[in-house]
């Protein structure tokens, strides 16, 4: 029984045309990118980085003949007061973290102009239970940046 149902649910999957994502299909330009931001150490270009990697990009850590180069313009995370109740209380916030930024192949040609993506979470605010909305918090701005490096992926994709 429980083998027919395994199997029901893979015919099923395979029906639809469900697949897993794998490696991203990244422009061939990419191969080797020089990924330049005003800060080299900060929580998105680490992640960023990783993402890349891990989709089979070589990192350059300067300019190189031929190396693409993914310039990172700017990136803001900020937190804003969405919901305020009775007593001028914030009761809900919203997280929006922008990223800027621009892709020129080896040649300096505009492969993706400067654009902005943005995402954002929002989440509830207890005074009582103050701890756990900073936990909260910080969860949500790795999450943002986490779906920040994906969403530009599938940018990168594009192209």
């Amino acid at each position: 029984m429980r083998t027919l149902l395994l199997l029901t649910l893979v015919i099923g999957l395979a029906a639809c045309g469900f697949q897993l994502r794998g490696d991203a299909r990244l422009p061939a330009v990419m191969e080797q990118t020089w990924l330049v931001s005003p800060d080299d150490s900060s929580a998105f270009v680490r992640e960023l980085s990783l993402v890349l990697r891990a989709n089979g990009v070589d990192l350059r850590s300067t300019p190189a003949d031929g190396a693409a180069e993914l310039r990172i313009h700017a990136e803001r995370l900020r937190s804003e007061a969405l919901t305020i109740a009775a007593g001028a209380r914030v009761r809900e916030f919203i997280l929006i973290f922008d990223v800027e930024f621009e892709l020129l192949d080896g040649d300096g040609e505009v492969l993706i102009p400067r654009e902005t993506l943005r995402l954002t979470r929002d989440y509830s605010f207890d005074e009582q239970e103050i701890l756990a909305a900073t936990r909260e918090e910080e969860f949500l701005r790795n999450d943002l940046r986490q779906s920040m490096a994906a969403r530009m992926l599938r940018r990168l994709e594009s192209i």
